[in-house]
């Protein structure tokens, strides 16, 4: 009895340690990755039939600043452009489509926008996407990490949908996420990474672009200090020079100042 004990002891032992090295060996791999390309436009293989890219619209001026990011945007690369936005935010939804306009116009004028999940062999497609949100106003704090569990699995689900409906790609994750909101866009961008992390998504899908909100000047939101001190990202930008220098003390290149990239 005591030589199964022991020999029970030893297999936990070394069951326990072979996990913990794939683990350490998977976030080498995907930290590897990402510090290689730390600084660069993430690399993405080429491929003929365009890429898709994911936009987290946050809370209120969060979406409007995503609007004037992506102004420029050409649908005929992206061509499936996939907004997701927290349950209720009809604000956010709007914005959606208003950019969707502004995008389409550039190449279509004088026609009408396409509607959302309509395929158009100019302008690709568009969708939208709805997750709970991460916590709601005026919510305890006894309860947020219960909804915040909830939008990770919603949130995860929404990739491998999102995913599977690819018109870029059928099946494949996207190739790009851009956010710069708070709690939703920080959940979505850790959905995102657990997928790479258990291998569902190869290391060049889902490149994390997050864009701090230019009403940050001086220090970073709680968001983005969290997903900066995580490594969660592949390209951090902050939109003030005075930020940029208060979070690379010593020398260190933690996020990149590409000056004002809303108007």
């Amino acid at each position: 009895m005591t030589e199964v004990i022991i020999l029970l002891k030893d297999t936990s032992k070394i069951f326990f340690l072979s996990l913990l090295a794939i683990i350490f060996i998977r976030i080498i791999y995907i930290n590897g990755y990402r510090f290689y390309y730390i600084g660069r436009i993430p690399r993405i293989p080429r491929k003929n039939h365009g890429y898709h890219i994911v936009a987290v619209l946050g809370s209120g001026g969060h979406s409007a600043e995503m609007l004037s990011l992506l102004r420029d945007i050409d649908p005929s690369r992206y061509i499936h452009r996939t907004y997701i936005a927290s349950s209720g935010d009809k604000f956010a939804i709007e914005k959606a489509s208003q950019l969707e306009e502004i995008i389409q116009i550039k190449l279509r004028p004088s026609e009408p926008k396409t509607d959302a999940n309509k395929w158009d062999p100019v302008t690709g497609t568009w969708d939208v996407k709805i997750v709970p949100r991460a916590r709601k106003i005026h919510q305890s704090l006894f309860t947020t990490p219960f909804s915040s569990m909830w939008c990770i699995f919603e949130s995860i689900r929404a990739l491998h949908m999102i995913a599977k409906n690819s018109k870029a790609a059928p099946n494949e994750f996207p190739d790009v996420i851009v956010a710069n909101g708070p709690a939703t866009a920080a959940i979505v961008i850790f959905a995102a990474n657990f997928i790479r992390f258990l291998g569902f998504a190869p290391a060049w899908k889902m490149k994390v672009i997050y864009v701090e909100s230019w009403a940050r000047v001086k220090s970073l939101s709680l968001s983005g200090k969290l997903l900066l001190k995580l490594k969660l990202c592949d390209r951090f930008l902050v939109q003030w020079e005075t930020l940029a220098q208060n979070t690379n003390k010593n020398g260190a290149k933690k996020v990149e100042w590409c000056g004002f990239l809303v108007e």
